[in-house]
């Protein structure tokens, strides 16, 4: 048996949805690469500051990071548990 084509208004406003979802989607990808780009900064401009202040933790201040952001990328529990561990320190 053929199966029935979807009227064309109901195309229309399935398509309508997608195009919102997708405009939606882009412009919040925009705005969290830009947040993220930010608190970057940010991070770099304390990292200078801590840095000067206490030059011997200096390595520690740029490997501790990137080696916690490997192992977030890699392992799912440890994204999890290290986002967890951020809100409570942040709240």
């Amino acid at each position: 048996m053929a199966e029935a084509e979807p009227a064309p208004a109901a195309l229309n406003w399935l398509e309508k949805r997608f195009l919102g979802l997708a405009n939606y989607l882009s412009a919040g990808i925009s705005r969290f690469v830009a947040f993220l780009f930010l608190l970057f900064a940010l991070g770099a401009f304390f990292g200078a500051f801590v840095y000067t202040s206490h030059p011997k933790i200096g390595f520690f201040l740029i490997m501790v990071p990137a080696v916690l952001g490997l192992v977030a990328y890699y392992n799912r529990i440890a994204a999890i548990f290290l986002f967890a561990g951020f809100l409570i320190i942040m709240v």
